[in-house]
This record gives structure tokens, sequence and C-alpha cells, in this order.
């Protein structure tokens, strides 16, 4: 799965991996590879990577550009269907290509299982992570100080 694969494979901009995912697209699914492409702005997705895509979920799209992008990327789904795009709900999606015999309309349930998935606290966890480490050079610290005391004696005499 690739998010944000506009990124990746930009339309009009060069980019070092757009190559490799043409490549990986156009010659993969012969080595039983699947590759799954998700963006939110299929308009600024290159059009020959948007055109290797065998199967589409499209969900609701209102921007222009990106519509337009779909009715010539997009084979399998009908024109009358794709002007359908603003008009989708939440959770309506339509599915064509190798992957139904005729492109559908669904409506995709809520989740049955809980999510899993959080957002960690990546400062908490980098300073616990640490506060170990930090306790350890505390005492290092003082005992490199009483080491300094020590050293300024001789026989038990101070020669400060």
């Amino acid at each position: 799965m690739l998010e944000e694969a506009h990124r990746f494979a930009p339309a009009h901009e060069p980019s070092r991996c757009k190559a490799v995912i043409r490549t990986i697209l156009s010659e993969g699914r012969k080595f039983g590879l699947g590759v799954g492409l998700i963006t939110q702005r299929p308009g600024k997705l290159d059009s020959d990577v948007l055109s290797q895509c065998m199967s589409q979920f499209i969900m609701r799209i209102v921007n222009p550009v990106d519509q337009e992008s779909l009715k010539y990327g997009v084979e399998a789904a009908g024109r009358d269907l794709l002007k359908e795009l603003p008009a989708l709900t939440k959770g309506q999606v339509i599915i064509s290509g190798l992957c139904v015999n005729t492109p559908v309309l669904c409506k995709v349930r809520e989740r049955l299982t809980s999510h899993g998935g959080e957002s960690l606290n990546a400062p908490a966890l980098w300073q616990e992570h640490f506060k170990g480490h930090r306790q350890r050079e505390r005492v290092a610290a003082k005992a490199t100080i009483a080491g300094q005391r020590r050293a300024t004696t001789v026989r038990g005499v101070s020669i400060d």
C-alpha cells in the first residue's frame, strides 16, 4: 500500500521513484505482486501510473481536475457513474476494474473491530527512553566530582 501516491508519482513533476513505480506496476503482476495506491488527489497522480491500476475503489471527489483525470485513467468505470462522484456520501465507494464484472456502487459498513492504531506521544516516549541514561550520567558526573576531590589530596592531606 502506497499512501499519498501522488507524492511518489506526481503528474507533472520529476520524481526519483516514478519510473520505479511505473515498472513495478507494469511488470510486477506477472510475479504476483499487488500494489495499492492511495490518494485523495488522482489529478496529481501520473497518468501512466493511474492507467496501470487494474482495479479502482473511488470515493467522493469534488475537484473537477481530479474527476477529469479519472475519466481518462479509469476505463472500467462508466462515465455516467463517474459523474456521481461529487454526490457520494461518506462510506460510499465506486468499485471498478478486474475485481468486479461491472462497476458497482457500494456502501462500506462501519468496522466491527476496535481500531488498534493510535498516535504515539513521541516526545514522552523519547524522554522515558533516555530517563535511565540521564540518571546514569548524573551518577557518573557525581563520581567524577568526588574523584576530583580525592585527586587533590595526598596521603589524606589536602594539597589545595
